[in-house]
Parts: structure tokens; sequence; C-alpha cells
């Protein structure tokens, strides 16, 4: 800890030492893939988290996507392990994009939002539905982007966020960011921990073995090379040490420990000249876990893997109306575990979208990409877009595409488990939505249907020779579909501004054959957001409510997560506000209802818990 300590000194005195330079501008900026997604996505939906909106949900990845978004998140209690769903899809079956890179872990397919620091982020974008062409494996759902913004110009800025919470909670963040004509460098450090033992309401017990702390440093640096030409670098490393919740009938039995670290790496090569662009990607990643059955033991199980990704992409424009872009990826991946030994896999693709325009009344994306891996054969997949706008401020979305998902490491090869004879898993979907847009109100209406193929489950009894032995299958057919509206609006009246934000979604999901429903998939999900601020003070509620939850195929009422209401309150004051400062006080209270709730079986959640904040930026 001692060099995170000095880092941040140093840069701190660098910031002081270029006082001069903090003329901040509208600046372009240098990072382009949010761009590119909304170019690339027309028919498809987007919703975007800023900096505004993160800054108020730093409790966790886990909170934000909660509170803010139409998925649903499942998490062994607060702190725990946390994955995403879209539409009653898998967590497998979300990609999650960091600054173009594909994340997902090599082992199990998916990302845990609870190890990554939602605050080194300056937005973030979620895509719902497939037709994520060019982010490979597991876009079935939709995708999670989280983007690095680096833009030239002459300023410096500085932010440091600190806050203490109930349950011995801290929270602290330093942001430093530099521009000047030809260069732009952004770093970011972060450190979290809680003791997270709060009482479980209606039982006189606590959260036990619930701590968790973790580390974060990022740093991302974009360099002009000409006038047609620049050179960026990404780095992340993430280090976290978690021990996992007990539950009921006797949470005191708890007693595993969870470690995990990643280095992520990317060097952005961007040249752009007339009517063509290049655009050259080279991606290192790495992951590791550790796992401890007894945490003060030292025996540990383990999994580490490694990633190698070129990513080539040519975009030439025959019209501003009309381009057409082609991406070629070739990737190289090695993983193992203290159960599997070294196993590389091989994957080159090429896809290719070509985007239309038509007098600004329609806008159209159709994508192709076919992939050749060394471990298998895998499908043909194609994506259409449309976005229509037959009256002012209205418009029209129409998609349909095929999508797919790799099966992961575990899946395959897991000693007397895993199932080498899988196949990857596709799906067949389509959405039509519709919509009205001004500069105060915005509403989308849309409904989808997924048709999913050999899908990818782990279940008992899959193995007639081992009955009751739990082994990946792939299941014959998966029906997801239903109905998604958001909602936004925003009033200022004599500097009284009003915002309100919703997101609605209703979710069927069944297996075909039996047609029941898929276990984890809320059939209601409903959040809101509605804020106020008057010069300097700020004050807004969140809600939440999430349906009951199946958590078995046999659909049982017994076994199901009832539904539940869940309300945050927090108040915001500018103490100092000028042209070069800006401080900013700010309390929050979770759950201020007192709810007591489950996300997860015999998993309660946190009763009223507060956090109070400084945010500095100067």
């Amino acid at each position: 800890m001692g060099r995170y300590i000095f880092i941040l000194f140093f840069v701190f005195y660098c910031s002081n030492s270029f006082a001069q330079l903090d003329n901040v501008q509208e600046l372009k900026v240098v990072n382009l893939h949010s761009i590119k997604l909304k170019k690339h996505s027309k028919g498809f939906k987007i919703v975007t988290l800023s900096d505004s909106v993160i800054v108020k949900n730093t409790e966790s990845f886990s909170t934000l996507l909660r509170f803010n978004t139409p998925i649903y998140i499942k998490e062994y209690g607060a702190g725990g392990t946390s994955s995403a769903s879209f539409r009653g899809t898998s967590a497998s079956n979300t990609a999650v994009v960091w600054n173009g890179i594909n994340i997902n872990s090599v082992n199990n397919g998916q990302t845990g939002f609870n190890s990554l620091t939602i605050s080194l982020f300056d937005n973030v974008n979620i895509r719902s539905g497939g037709g994520s062409i060019e982010f490979g494996s597991g876009a079935i759902g939709g995708t999670i982007h989280l983007n690095n913004q680096l833009r030239f110009g002459n300023y410096i800025e500085n932010q440091v966020v600190s806050s203490i919470g109930s349950y011995e909670t801290f929270q602290n963040l330093y942001k430093f960011s530099f521009g000047s004509e030809k260069t732009a460098i952004k770093f970011g450090i972060s450190y979290n921990q809680s003791k997270n033992d709060y009482k479980w309401l209606g039982y006189d017990v606590e959260n036990e073995n619930g701590a968790y702390k973790n580390t974060n440093i990022s740093f991302n640096l974009a360099q002009k090379l000409s006038e047609f030409s620049k050179i960026s670098f990404y780095t992340e490393k993430f280090s976290g040490d978690r021990q996992f919740s007990g539950q009921l009938p006797n949470p005191s039995a708890a007693k595993e420990k969870y470690k995990d670290f990643s280095f992520r790496n990317l060097i952005d090569f961007h040249y752009a000249k007339e009517n063509y662009a290049h655009s050259l990607k080279v991606a290192y990643l790495t992951q590791e876990y550790q796992y401890f059955a007894d945490k003060n033991s030292e025996h540990f199980s383990f999994g580490k893997s490694q990633r190698f990704i070129t990513k080539y992409n040519f975009n030439y424009k025959f019209s501003s109306n009309s381009n057409i872009e082609t991406f070629s990826e070739y990737e190289s991946t090695i993983g193992r575990t203290d159960e599997i030994s070294n196993r590389k896999r091989q994957q080159w693709s090429q896809s290719v979208i070509f985007n239309q325009k038509i007098k600004n009344i329609v806008a159209i994306n159709a994508k192709v990409r076919k992939d050749f891996n060394s471990v298998y054969k895998m499908p043909f997949i194609f994506a259409l877009g449309a976005e229509i706008k037959p009256l002012r401020n209205t418009f029209i979305r129409i998609n349909g595409s095929k999508n797919y998902r790799v099966p992961s490491y575990n899946d395959l090869f897991w000693p007397a488990l895993g199932n080498e004879n899988l196949i990857p898993e596709s799906a067949y979907q389509g959405e039509i939505g519709l919509g009205y847009k001004n500069n105060q109100f915005k509403i989308d209406v849309g409904a989808f249907y997924i048709d999913s193929k050999d899908k990818i489950v782990w279940r008992p009894g899959g193995d007639p020779e081992r009955p009751g032995v739990w082994i990946p299958i792939n299941l014959s057919s998966v029906v997801n579909k239903g109905l998604e509206i958001v909602l936004s609006y925003h009033e200022n009246i004599e500097n009284h501004f009003f915002t309100f934000n919703a997101n609605y979604s209703y979710t069927i999901a069944e297996n075909k054959k039996t047609n029941v429903f898929l276990p984890f998939v809320p059939k209601h999900m409903f959040n809101a957001n509605i804020g106020y601020s008057y010069k300097r003070l700020g004050a807004y509620y969140q809600h939440l409510f999430n349906g009951k939850v199946f958590t078995t195929e046999d659909n049982i009422d017994m076994f199901t997560v009832p539904y539940f209401n869940v309300g945050n309150v927090g108040v915001d004051y500018i103490l100092i506000k000028t042209e070069k400062k800006q401080l900013a006080l700010g309390v929050k209270i979770n759950n201020v209802f007192n709810e007591p709730y489950k996300v997860l079986p015999s998993r309660p959640m946190p009763n009223r818990n507060i956090k109070i904040n400084i945010n500095y930026k100067f």
C-alpha cells in the first residue's frame, strides 16, 4: 500500500506544479468507443450512465445497475459475488466491454460486478439486446460498456471523493487529468473496505464473514502523432480480498475467503484521413483468483488466464450518409486452474458492418460475422437494425440478429464434470420499439423475443450413468420474451431543476420443452430516480421494485424469493463553487424504510444504513 500512497503524493505535487494550465474547456474526446457504439446500434436501445449518476451510486457496481437500469442483478449478499442478467438470459449471456474489448472471464464466461470499481470509469453504456457483432461471445442478452475518456487541450483537473458509512465502510478515490495540445493523461486510484457486518432484519444475527477490501489503479494516456493519427494506452489493475457471507440458518459457519486479481492493458492506434480510417488494437489481459475454503488456512484452489487480442478496424466513407467497416480479430487464450491443466484456444474472426442514412429519416446498420475456432465449429452470425423517424420527435426502432456464446473453460474441462462435447449456444432474436423524444421528455417502449438453441446449463442428471451429478449440457431450446419501458423527464423552473428517470421490464423466460419458467428471472422489475436541485442544494430519491423470483426449475412457491420494494434517499450541498474549485458534501440513506429483503434465498440484504461523502474537484 505504501507505493500507492507515494503515487498519490506525486500526482498531487504535479497537479500543484502545473496549476497555470487549469482552464477547463470543452475539448475533443479521444476515446471513440461510446461514439462508435451509438453509431453501430441503430434500432437498439442504449442507456448511458454519466459521472453524475455514478457518483450517487458509489457503494458498488451492483447498486449502480440495480437502481438505474432494467438489468436483474443476482448478488450473494451485499459485497459478495454478483452477476447481471439481461431480459432473462444468464450471466454468461451478458458481455462486459472495457474500452472496446470483451473482458468476460475465460473460466466461467462472465464478469463479477463487485470486482469492478465503478468510480474510475467516466461513463457506462448499457445496450440491451443482441447484435453486438464486434464484441464476440456472450452478447446475447446485452452488453455493458465501461469507458475511459481522454481529451486534448490546456487543463489540469483533480478530483477526490471520500466517504464513510455504516458497518465500518470506507471508500476513497483520487483522479488526476492532464491535457495539452498533443497529450492527454488520466490517472485514478481507489481503495474500498468494509466490515459489512449488518444486522439481519427479523433474525437475531448479523452478516458474518462478509468483510471486503479492494484496490484499483487506472492509467490512461493519449498522444497525437500527427494531424491525422494518435495512439492511446489504457491500463488497469485490480486486487480484491473478500470473505463469503454466511447464510441461514447458520451464518456463523461461514469461513470462506476469495481473492481475485486482474490486469488489463490496451494499445489503440488510430489514423483517419479524408474518407477512410484505420484502427489497430493490441490487448493483453490476465485474471487470477484464489479460493480459500477456510480463511484461516494457507491452502487454496486457484484459476489463471491470459488473453492476447489483436483487432484491426478499417472504415471507408462512401459519402456523408454511408460507410462500411471491417473488423479482423485474432485472440489466443490460455487458462488453467488447480483442477484443469493448461488449455489453449485460438480464434480468428471477420466482421463487416454497413451503415446507411436516408435524409435523416432512416438509419440502418447491417452486420455479419464469421468466427473460426481451434476447438469447435462456430456459427455464422448477423444483425440488422434500423431507426425510423416518421414524424417530428418520434422514432421507431427495429432490430433482428443471430448471436452466440462459446462454452467456458469450466464448462468444457472441469475434471469429472466438464463436457467437451458442448457446442456454442446460439440465439435468434428480434425487437420493435416506439418512442418520442424532445428536449425535456423521452419515452421508449420496446417488445423483444429471443429463441435460444443449445443453451448451456449445469443441471443434475445430465449424464444417465451418474444421476444426481451436476454437469453442463446443451438444452434444446429456451424462449425469452417481454416488454421494456424507459422514461425520462427534466424541467427547469426559475433555477428549480427537476429530473425523473424510470425503467420497467416484463420478462417471461421458459424452457420450451417443459413450459416452466427459468429460475432467477423476475417477471416484473421497476426502478425510478427522482431528483431536485436549487442553486447549491440537491436531493434525490431512488426506488426499486423486484418481483418474486423462482429459484428452482420446478417453480415451487416455497422456494421462491418474494418481491420487495427498496428506497434510498440522498442530499448534496455544494460548500465551495468557483471557476476552478468545487467542494460538495453528500449524505445518503440506503434502504430508508428499513425493508427486510433478499435477492437470493437465505441471504438477507442490509437494513437501513447511512453514507457521508465529500467530493472535491480542483
